[in-house]
């Protein structure tokens, strides 16, 4: 069991070392998702790819939660093992491991007991409301076992284990790969193919986290009675703001997709087809979040607060430099895929629209993603759901709201471009106050 790994050497080092791996793993998993999409639209339904955009938003509801409750898991573990004893720091897996995993349960239930509603809220009717309500009920379910993998990815990164933790989604990425030509085709199940062969690739991420914290570091412990309640009030502590914090994203996005809604199945389908893009093409930064909390989690935990500074400079130029080049490299591939994705009408023009520069909006996000890394390892978790909230709310509804009513659909993603930027500003000047307060105190 390593601890304080990244009280000691370059901050870059870690960064990149935690960053790259885990990303890894997370382009094996989204770009599944993406061939999913992929097969989907070579299919030649609308309705189909439509489908997947409207479940995507309500599976993206539980993705979140389940994010939220592995950051509370992370920040609490990170302390630990940059100020604790072995001895404490188990006792903290162990406790935050079990914590998110017995939450998740009736929250899946719930959403799946509601789903139909959801998704007519959204505006998806008539075939495409059937696909999506196939495609959720058989994907819903399994939702705790997401949520198992993910914390326990968490506690590896915790510890520095960065290659193990990139193996948890890889290994969910693999499978997903050979089950989906398996059930999409061979087996002629369609959108339940795809929805099948997910379920069993979480199987396999849970199996090989459980192999790696119980059989082979055996880093947790028996409950410890004494110190349960304890360690469950320090634990939603954090992960009630956490989760508040995450839950508002699909918020927005929920938001977003209802007034694509408004211009068709088509405008639904490109949307569904950027939404599988993006994550494969900027899963370094969904990773820098990631890895940006152990580090600064653990600097914080032995006061070394220039570590923590240098963390969050290092941060900065990443999203940057990373961004920008990716963004040209979708620029550069934007017809081929439009011509892969068989994009027609709407579907044409929003994709169109992001790989010519909107997609540049990830600069800000990844401003947000770390900036709220910090917020919940230096205490102020308060922030980082303030943050996320104003992003769904206020810095996205009267931006596409009047960006639509003013400029359809092109206006309709100007507007969310420009209120991300200034949810981005407002992040980064509340990351600078945060760690003031942490050193003065």
């Amino acid at each position: 069991m390593q601890q304080g790994k990244f009280t000691r050497g370059r901050i870059r080092q870690h960064l990149l070392t935690m960053t790259m791996s885990s990303s890894i793993g997370l382009v094996a998993m989204f770009f599944v998702d993406l061939v999913d999409m992929y097969f989907i639209s070579l299919l030649g339904e609308s309705e189909l790819a439509a489908a997947v955009g409207y479940a995507g938003t309500v599976l993206f509801f539980t993705l979140s939660f389940s994010i939220g409750l592995s950051i509370a898991s992370g920040a609490m573990c990170s302390r630990a093992l940059g100020g604790e004893s072995e001895g404490v720091a188990k006792r903290i897996i162990t406790h935050t491991w079990m914590f998110p995993t017995l939450i998740m349960v009736p929250v899946a239930l719930v959403i799946w007991a509601t789903s139909h509603g959801l998704l007519q809220m959204l505006g998806a009717e008539g075939q495409t409301l059937f696909y999506a309500q196939q495609y959720l009920d058989i994907i819903l379910p399994s939702t705790p076992l997401v949520t198992i993998a993910m914390v326990g990815a968490t506690v590896l990164r915790s510890e520095g284990e960065a290659q193990k933790a990139m193996w948890v989604t890889l290994t969910g990425g693999i499978f997903n790969a050979i089950f989906d030509p398996i059930f999409i085709f061979a087996l002629d199940l369609r959108i339940e193919g795809a929805a099948i062969a997910s379920v069993l690739s979480r199987f396999c991420m849970v199996i090989y986290v459980v192999y790696q914290l119980v059989l082979q570091k055996k880093v947790l412990v028996p409950i410890n009675l004494l110190k349960l309640g304890q360690d469950l009030r320090d634990y939603l502590r954090i992960a009630f703001p956490a989760v508040l914090t995450n839950l508002s994203t699909p918020i927005g996005v929920a938001y977003v997709t209802r007034a694509i809604a408004d211009f068709g199945d088509s405008a639904v389908a490109g949307n569904a087809i950027v939404s599988k893009l993006q994550p494969v093409a900027f899963a370094a930064i969904f990773a820098l979040s990631g890895s940006v909390g152990p580090i600064i989690g653990q600097n914080y935990g032995a006061k070394n607060f220039a570590r923590v500074r240098e963390t969050l400079r290092e941060s900065m130029r990443f999203v940057l430099l990373y961004c920008l080049l990716l963004c040209a490299i979708l620029w550069l591939v934007r017809d081929f895929l439009i011509w892969a994705f068989q994009a027609e009408n709407e579907a044409k023009v929003v994709i169109q629209l992001y790989c010519n520069g909107l997609s540049t909006m990830f600069v800000f996000n990844g401003i947000i993603f770390y900036t709220n890394a910090a917020f919940n390892n230096l205490g102020f978790a308060h922030f980082s759901t303030l943050i996320n909230f104003f992003k769904a709310t206020a810095g996205t509804i009267p931006f596409v709201f009047y960006g639509a009513l003013w400029g359809g659909l092109e206006g309709l993603w100007y507007g969310m471009y420009l209120g991300l930027m200034l949810t981005a500003i407002l992040s980064w000047g509340l990351c600078r106050y945060s760690l003031r307060q942490r050193e003065e105190a």
